[in-house]
């Protein structure tokens, strides 16, 4: 494989088409999208993975990381048991792009509609 395909950019473009395509294919409703940010070239752990989820907003936790936060037990522990098999897809799509330190990737999770109503891309700044 050249180099210019092995740059950070190409590695998290990969890993996010490989990761939204096993995601619709998991058998959950709960998914809608996902996408990345973060200026990896200048270190990659710059990198954060967005999956937005489907839903009513009420009943989907915001700015979620389950690598981080604790489980919140104001919500169903189906959700985030479902939440965190889908972190852990993201996780296996950079591992197989050779993304060094793959279990570091930040995974945050959010409801489409909250994202939508507060902004689009503005709502994560």
């Amino acid at each position: 494989m050249s180099l210019l395909a092995r740059t950070p950019k190409r590695q998290c473009d990969r890993a996010v088409k490989r990761a939204r395509r096993e995601l619709a294919r998991g058998g959950t409703d709960l998914f809608s999208s996902v996408f990345w940010y973060g200026a990896v070239d200048i270190d990659r752990k710059h990198l954060v993975v967005w999956v937005l989820l489907a839903g009513s907003p009420s009943r989907l936790p915001a700015w979620y990381f389950p690598s981080k936060d604790r489980a919140d037990y104001r919500y169903d522990p189906e959700l985030l048991a479902e939440i965190e098999r889908m972190r852990d897809t993201v996780v296996a799509c950079f591992a197989q792009e050779g993304w060094p330190d793959s279990e570091r990737v930040d995974v945050g999770f959010d409801s489409e509609a909250r994202v939508t109503d507060g902004g689009g891309w503005h709502y994560f700044k």
